[in-house]
Order: C-alpha cells, then structure tokens, then sequence
C-alpha cells in the first residue's frame, strides 16, 4: 500500500515559514533600515557617504560570504543557515542601540546585522523552496517574495516606534523579536521533499512519470520547458558556470540589483528630497518632521503594493516567458525612477513612482525562478552564492556614491540618471537571456532516458478499442 498523500502539501508550510522570515529581514532591516536613517544621521552626526560607506561594505561582506554561504546551505541544509542569520541578525540589532561612535557602528551593522541578513533569511528559504517546488516553482517563490511587502508595509509602524521610544530601543525590540521568531521558526525549513517520502508540487509518481516522458511529434517545445520544469536537469556548479546562461543571468540580475541598492537603502531621503520640491528644508523642523512621516508611509505603500504584485507574477511567470516579464519589469523602474527627475512635489507622482516600482521589484521571485528552471536543484544555493560575489561587489558602492552627490550637490538630480540607464540594460539582459545548453553528461544521460522508454514494451490495445 501507498503512503497516504497530505491534505496539505508540506512545501507550503516551508513557503509559510519563509514568508515570515523574509518579512521579519525586510521589515527590520530591507525595508525598515531606511527609517533608521535620519535618526542615526542627526543623533549621532554622520553624513550621508558615511552612512553609504556602511552599507557598501555591509554588501562587499555580504558578496565575500556568498559563495561560502552557498555552499553551507547545500552542504548543511537551510535550516542551520536560517538560525544561524537569525542569531547574527538579532544580537546585532541589540548591539546596535549602543551605538557612540561610527566606527563601533561599522562593526556592528557589517559584522553582524550584514552577515546574518545575508547568509540565511532569503539565500536559505528560496534554496528550500526551489527544492520543493518545480511547476509551481514561479508561484511559490513570489509568494516567499511578498514577505518584501509584508516587512515593508510594517515600515510605518517601526517608525512609529522609533518616534515613540527613540532609535536605540526601537533597535533592542526589533532584535529580541528576532531572536525570538526566526530560530524557532526555522526548525520547520525541511531541506527537500524527499526527506518527507514526497515529491516536489505534491505531485505523485504517476504524475512525475508523464511529466518526464518524450514529447509527442508536433508539440514543438513544450515539453522541454515542463521538462525544466520538473527539474530533470541537474547542472553541477561547475557545469552551470561554464554556460553563457549563468553568467548573463549574472550580469542582468546585478544590474538590477546595482539600482535596487541605492533605491531601498535611500527611498526614505529619496521621497524626502522630492517633497521639498527643490527647496531644501531644515531639519529638525516642523515641516521637515511632517515629510519623514510621509516618505515612512509611502514606504509603507510601496512595500504593500509589491507584495500584492509579488504572487500576481509568481503566476504569470508560470504561464509566460519568465524572461521576457522580467524584461517589462524593468522598464516599469526605469519609469519610475524618471518620474522623480521632475521635482515637482505632487503626491500624484509618488504615488505612480510606488506603483512603478514595485512593479519593477515583482521580478526578482522571477529572476530565481529562471535559476532554478535553468539548472535544476542540485547545486542551486552555490550558484546563488558565486551570484551574489559580482552582485554585491557592483552594488555596494551604489548608497555611497549617491550619498556623495548629495552631500555635494544637495540633491539627488544626478544619482537618477545612470539608476535609469541601469534598470534599462537590465531589462536588455533579460529579454535576450538563452537557455542553456545541456553540458555532455546531461545530454547522455537524456538520450539514454530516451531510448529506454522508446525499447518498453507497450500495452496492446483491447479488442474493440
């Protein structure tokens, strides 16, 4: 007898505890760093390259630790990753409220608050769930990607809460919630289904079985890409970075995310500086504490908006070119970064600035999605890993430099231009992205698999049928 299948997939569960975690990072530090932002400047004295330079370097960690990281997590499984960022995260919001000096505050955000961000949280739970999902791969990494908007939107409320108790307890909070929902809740980030006796999508293996068979002549390829799909195709790391695939999928992802650094790390003074509508305000100042709370709830909207949008492409791009929706994702920032150039001051224009942009954002379930469809689950947290090493060592520089030309200019006029230029040569990237081709082992391997279903025996058709 057949063990009975669960009413309720067991991926879901790990898409649950993935969300949640992914919303405890972005609320606390993704999203909700940015509101930290004017705190820390004005109590403690720091520029605005300063506080870029901690961030740059936070990334420069973040991409150093990527390929090791990558490779821990599908050595030691997601679930110690996850604990393990959790314990760095949380112990290193708590340090942070004793914040005197910058350079105590270096060590704290880039040695602990960096790294624990950017080894388990995201890297662990989208390795897990690309290994339990294959058909639904696209849908369940967006719904993992709204805990983007599901942490943003609670961008507001941890405003409020540095408003309320000041920046250094708001941190002491945000780092014993840490700690005390993210290491529990990582005991439940199951490695595969395999280790459960399932499959990936709760599929059986009767449906495993027709999903791997040949295609019928004339289907052109739509077997190939369920084929993908089901994760037939395994690359090695070493196979994988041989590809041109991989390597363009590198260099569009991470000039996706060179802009997505400067934008979430400075969307706060971002907003700020267009509500003063090309008349700076002095801080401290009634007006000036009014546009604080406007640009923490406009963060708020932004991070809501995405996480609506977040599924919507998680399902499309299991029904369309993966690719190609990338691709109009990015246009979608790139007008949304443009808008802003105008100055104006009207909230019309932020609102569509928010809307655009989390359009823009929806993509990157998309992009790990492509990932998985392209080289399968074997290697897939140390592809992720040597991804982030040219990503986050492009990308770190992105919060300083614009830091300087504000601190220069006092204006972000100039940062605009080339985040625009960035977001368009990513969506190029995208749109011509290739599959890759089979590398020698695999490409035997399928025409073995091949030639042994074409040599079994068929079943004779019934009399009268």
């Amino acid at each position: 007898m057949r063990p009975r299948r669960p009413r309720i997939f067991y991926g879901w569960w790990v898409v649950i505890v993935s969300l949640i975690a992914d919303g405890m990072k972005h609320g606390s530090f993704n999203r909700g760093f940015t509101v930290f932002y004017i705190p820390i400047e004005q109590d403690l004295g720091f520029t605005r390259t300063m506080l870029g330079l901690a961030e740059g370097l936070g990334r420069f960690m973040g991409g150093v630790q990527g390929p090791l990281m990558g490779y821990c997590t599908d050595r030691y499984g997601p679930r110690v990753m996850l604990a393990f960022g959790g314990l760095m995260s949380g112990v290193g919001f708590i340090l942070l409220g004793y914040t005197g000096s910058f350079w105590y505050f270096l060590v704290i955000f880039v040695g602990f608050m960096s790294v624990g961000f950017r080894s388990g949280y995201n890297n662990a739970s989208i390795a897990a769930v690309n290994n339990w999902f294959r058909r639904r791969r696209g849908l369940a990494m967006s719904v993992v990607s709204m805990g983007n908007g599901l942490g943003g939107a609670s961008a507001y409320l941890v405003g409020l809460l540095i408003f309320a108790v000041g920046w250094r307890d708001a941190c002491t909070v945000l780092g014993v919630a840490i700690l005390a929902v993210v290491i529990p809740l990582s005991w439940f980030l199951r490695r595969a289904p395999e280790d459960m006796g399932q499959l990936p999508d709760g599929d059986s293996p009767e449906m495993l079985e027709e999903a791997s068979a040949p295609a019928p002549a004339g289907r052109g390829d739509e077997r190939p890409r369920r084929r993908v799909q089901f994760g037939e195709v395994d690359f090695t790391a070493r196979e994988a970075m041989r590809t041109p695939s991989y390597w363009l999928l590198v260099m569009s992802t991470g000039f996706r995310n060179i802009v997505h650094a400067g934008a979430s790390f400075l969307m706060a003074p971002l907003i700020m500086w267009f509500l003063e509508a090309g008349v700076p305000i002095e801080p401290g100042t009634a007006t000036s504490r009014q546009h604080a709370i406007i640009a923490a709830g406009f963060v708020s909207a932004f991070s809501f908006t995405n996480m609506v949008f977040n599924p919507a492409m998680g399902w499309l791009g299991d029904r369309m070119n993966r690719r190609k929706l990338s691709a109009l994702c990015m246009v979608s920032g790139a007008l949304a970064l443009g808008s802003l150039l105008t100055q104006s001051g009207e909230i019309w224009q932020l609102v569509l600035f928010v809307m655009l942009l989390a359009l823009a954002e929806s993509a990157n379930p998309l992009n790990w999605a492509i990932m998985g469809d392209f080289f399968g689950r074997r290697a897939y947290a140390t592809l992720r890993g040597w991804q982030h090493l040219p990503d986050q060592l492009a990308s770190m520089w992105t919060a300083m430099w614009m830091g300087v030309i504000y601190d220069q200019t006092g204006s972000f006029y100039w940062a605009l231009f080339p985040l625009v230029v960035l977001y368009i040569c990513a969506a190029v990237g995208y749109w011509f992205l290739p599959p890759p081709r089979l590398p020698r082992r695999l490409q035997l391997q399928r025409d073995r698999e091949l030639a042994r279903r074409a040599r079994a025996p068929r079943l004779a058709p019934e009399p009268g049928n």
